[in-house]
């Protein structure tokens, strides 16, 4: 796998006056592919705490993350590439990792047919996801306090993410209550 990365190592390439290529001063040498490290360990590295900033991201989840809180600084979406649903699959695989398991809340939205067990578009989650982050750090300092406030970040963010998703992917099933 570490050849494969390698390949993929972009080089910044520059053609000097003569029409030869020259190896720019910001050329990029192999990429340190690190197989060996577990996740814990990155993080550890990082200095992340995985009690405190990390959740596994899976519909199967007992938990559900608050709309009402700010979001989770590290968010593993528990995404397989799967034609079929396999319930609690990806909950088997926090479980494996040892990570604390969640679910979005979904059911907060009151939308028709949406439940917090639907398993989204990755792309859909990593957009919510991103969206609530940016909603929630141009919040002021004063509207932190709100309850209001705080689950209005969560629910524009889904709402957009969901409404992203509808323009990507017309043929799915719609949610709308």
């Amino acid at each position: 796998m570490q050849n494969r990365m390698n390949e993929l190592t972009v080089h910044a390439v520059s053609v000097s006056v003569d029409g030869e290529e020259t190896a720019s001063d910001n050329e990029i040498d192999d990429i340190e592919f690190q197989s060996n490290i577990t996740i814990h360990k990155f993080l550890e590295n990082e200095g992340i705490d995985i009690e405190n900033e990390v959740v596994y991201l899976s519909p199967d989840a007992h938990d559900t993350l608050s709309s009402t809180s700010p979001p989770p600084r590290i968010v593993i979406i528990g995404m397989l590439i799967d034609r079929k649903i396999t319930t609690n699959r990806s909950l088997g695989q926090a479980k494996t990792l040892m990570l604390k398991a969640v679910k979005l809340p979904l059911d907060e939205l009151n939308v028709q047919e949406l439940i917090s067990e639907e398993p989204l578009n990755v792309d859909t989650v990593m957009e919510l996801i991103q969206r609530w982050h940016w909603n929630f750090s141009k919040m002021s300092e004063e509207q932190h306090e709100y309850y209001v406030e705080r689950k209005k970040a969560f629910i524009d963010a889904a709402a957009w993410a969901m409404k992203s998703q509808r323009d990507r992917h017309p043929n799915r099933t719609i949610h709308l209550s």
